[in-house]
């Protein structure tokens, strides 16, 4: 009796072991931990009994026909040039830019990997089949990263809180990630996930000296880029020059592409939000489109492709 009952309690839990059980969120979870931990965060995760939420979602809205068309047209135009040759078979997805702005942030990933980054903008918000390029950029951390935001949200202690998230876009070189919580607001930088010194949402926009409506290019589907120039990095902290030189003074981007071409090594410098943050950038080349739109290259986590006309306005380059 004895043994046929040990073989009963046996089978009973033997059989246990077969019921398929239900994937749980810790392995996504685990997942974001390793690569946060990868750039350099540690971070610690949800219990195993919570539900991590998720940033933000992955959100498809770009459904025009002709803003599809005018995307594919730049990944086709920027795809050839020197280090984004990883766009050429990249996956887009989309999300629109803060309330009111007519703006989107395409993310391009290749083989699973983030790959870079455009800004899209309403050319005419009264005339839906026209847009033009604001930004963009390569790299595995582009401007509105999910990561960083991850990182970020981990870094305040706000991962296992109730939270709600905006994307704020005035200028290349204003953008943010606002959270919101039960008591407070913060703003992250959409590209490198620091925390800024805002209070309010009239701080970002005052300290940008812009508005998303300022159209800094007129760069529509269809152009291409004529010439371009790529340069090596370097670390602007090496020199500190603009704490030691004054800027240089150049009339034209013609003059600033002739020192470019000479190699000569310039440190783009912009004081944001009305000076509460000193952001220096490496120059690294130069993208000029065919309808005489210039960016210029500077890097960031990765390279960002910005308007000559913002760059001029928002900061100095230094020699």
């Amino acid at each position: 009796m004895k043994k046929s009952t040990f073989w009963l309690v046996s089978l009973v839990i033997w059989t246990s072991l077969m019921v398929p059980m239900p994937l749980s969120n810790a392995a996504v979870t685990g997942a974001a931990i390793s690569a946060a931990e990868a750039a350099g965060t540690t971070a610690t995760g949800p219990k195993a009994s919570e539900k991590p939420p998720a940033p933000v979602q992955p959100d498809s809205t770009i459904t025009s026909p002709s803003l599809k068309d005018a995307v594919q047209q730049w990944i086709q135009s920027i795809s050839g040039q020197q280090g984004f040759q990883a766009w050429k078979q990249a996956e887009w997805t989309s999300q629109p830019l803060g309330p009111g702005t007519h703006g989107w942030i395409v993310l391009l990933q290749s083989q699973g990997s983030p790959v870079g980054y455009m800004v899209i903008h309403a050319a005419d918000p009264n005339n839906p089949s026209k847009f033009r390029l604001t930004e963009y950029g390569r790299g595995s951390t582009p401007l509105f990263s999910m990561q960083t935001l991850y990182q970020s949200l981990v870094q305040l202690d706000l991962i296992n809180s109730s939270y709600k998230t905006e994307r704020l876009y005035v200028d290349p070189l204003h953008a943010v990630w606002k959270i919101t919580d039960a008591d407070n607001f913060y703003y992250i930088d959409a590209k490198t996930g620091e925390v800024l010194p805002l209070q309010t949402d009239s701080d970002l926009q005052e300290s940008g000296g812009s508005s998303a409506d300022e159209a800094y290019t007129r760069l529509e589907p269809g152009q291409s880029i004529g010439a371009s120039l790529q340069l090596p990095e370097f670390d602007p902290y090496d020199r500190l020059p603009w704490v030691k030189n004054a800027p240089a003074a150049y009339e034209s981007f013609a003059a600033l592409r002739s020192d470019l071409e000479r190699h000569k090594k310039l440190t783009y410098t912009a004081q944001l939000y009305n000076g509460k943050v000193t952001s220096p950038f490496a120059v690294t080349g130069y993208h000029q489109w065919s309808g005489e739109d210039a960016f210029l290259l500077l890097e960031q986590n990765g390279q960002r492709a910005i308007p000559y006309a913002a760059a001029c306005k928002l900061g100095k380059l230094y020699p």
